[in-house]
């Protein structure tokens, strides 16, 4: 299905980087229900002009603000407009630590750069056109430019609690109140819109990110090793280091194999607790991939368990990926991962977890259940998070502005 309507999706940094990994799946999707599709990253973090690879009739423009000091410059000399902000500032008393602060005025430097740029953008290309924003803080939608257009929003975790982000979002309510259809991708933060925000249900449609999955494939059990896999950023609020902690101090006569995707700035925390391990168990970090190559290694090697020891999540797509080949989780009960992992398809833990209770589920595989959670773990990405399902639903919802 594809109209004759124009999407115009803001974006954080794609197709640039390797960040939003998740959003090419549902590009590929709207790419299909869109005649032109728009993508506005906020900025571009490498600097580089390399991109990953869109559909052919998506449009990809030059990112919102510079970096460095020129953001600056452009986003203080301008004619954009300024007084929500500074009554914003005052009435939510975001100068009450340097971490607001900061929040509020680089929200306000993108702001009035883009409000600028979209000026220009919406005379000449105005007609027939949705406005998208893949996150939430899209403060352009407070303006009266985008008074005239559809406007979407989705809000994920990071870019919506408010615990995440030390009490403050920058004109957040406002934000709620002119967005004509809010997706959230849990229905915890959908109770929060209607009970915290007093958002009305009839602009609320909680959408599921998916992933697809064309292979399938679960790899047959050939030893006796314990495979758990991780997948996220190496970054403080995901903790991995305790999968390393659990590793190196593992005790059990059964071997143990952990295996992990990603990077980031915790990578030296991680290899300081594994580097003089001298033990049985193995440890291969292979640092970050393309969703290919993990498919790859999900359909070849068995995998006993999926862990995530997050401190903050939505509904983790990482999950959503293993489960797509039957890999059951034990993940903290933290955001709405209760949202996918429950008792049927794996274990939710409780944030400060005992390391004795987790060798324990971990040591699980043998019981009587275990088999089902790997069937219940695949039948939950199947009627859940499968993205052929949950992104035509979108589509359709799109198509009714």
């Amino acid at each position: 299905m594809n109209s004759n309507k124009v999407l115009l999706c803001f974006t954080a940094s794609y197709p640039y980087g390797n960040r939003e990994t998740y959003f090419a799946n549902e590009l590929n999707y709207l790419a299909k229900a869109f005649k032109i599709v728009y993508i506005w990253p906020t900025y571009n973090p490498t600097g580089s002009e390399t991109m990953r690879s869109i559909p052919s009739n998506v449009k990809v423009l030059k990112p919102v603000v510079p970096n460095g000091f020129t953001r600056v410059v452009q986003g203080i000399f301008n004619t954009s407009p300024i007084t929500l902000f500074f009554l914003d500032f005052f009435c939510k008393r975001a100068y009450k630590n340097g971490y607001t602060i900061k929040k509020w005025f680089n929200a306000l430097l993108v702001f009035r750069i883009k409000y600028q740029k979209l000026k220009t953008f919406l005379n000449s290309h105005g007609d027939n056109l949705v406005l998208y924003s893949y996150w939430g803080g899209a403060t352009i939608y407070t303006s009266k430019l985008c008074k005239a257009y559809p406007k979407v929003m989705r809000m994920h975790g990071g870019d919506f609690y408010l615990n995440r982000n030390y009490g403050y979002l920058p004109l957040v309510q406002k934000i709620y109140d002119n967005t004509d259809l809010l997706l959230p991708i849990s229905n915890d933060i959908s109770n929060i819109l209607q009970t915290h925000y007093n958002i009305s249900p009839k602009k609320i449609f909680v959408n599921y990110l998916g992933v697809d999955n064309e292979l399938h494939n679960q790899s047959a059990r050939n030893d006796d090793v314990i495979r758990i896999v991780s997948c996220s950023n190496l970054v403080e609020l995901k903790r991995v280091f305790l999968i390393a902690q659990l590793i190196v101090n593992w005790k059990h006569d059964i071997p143990i194999e952990w295996h992990h995707f990603g990077d980031g700035a915790e990578a030296p925390a991680i290899n300081d607790i594994i580097k003089n391990y001298s033990g049985a168990n193995k440890i291969f970090l292979h640092g970050w991939a393309v969703p290919e190559e993990l498919y790859k290694f999900y359909s070849t090697v068995y995998i006993h368990w999926f862990l995530n020891v997050s401190k903050y999540e939505g509904v983790p797509v990482s999950i959503m990926e293993a489960f797509s080949f039957g890999i059951p989780c034990i993940a903290t009960n933290v955001g709405a991962t209760s949202e996918i992992v429950n008792a049927d398809n794996g274990y939710l833990i409780d944030i400060q977890f005992e390391f004795s209770e987790l060798e324990k589920l971990v040591l699980s595989i043998n019981e009587e259940n275990y088999e089902s959670k790997r069937t219940n773990a695949y039948s939950t990405w199947k009627n859940k998070f499968d993205a052929n399902k949950n992104y035509n639903e979108l589509i359709d919802k799109l198509h009714m502005l």
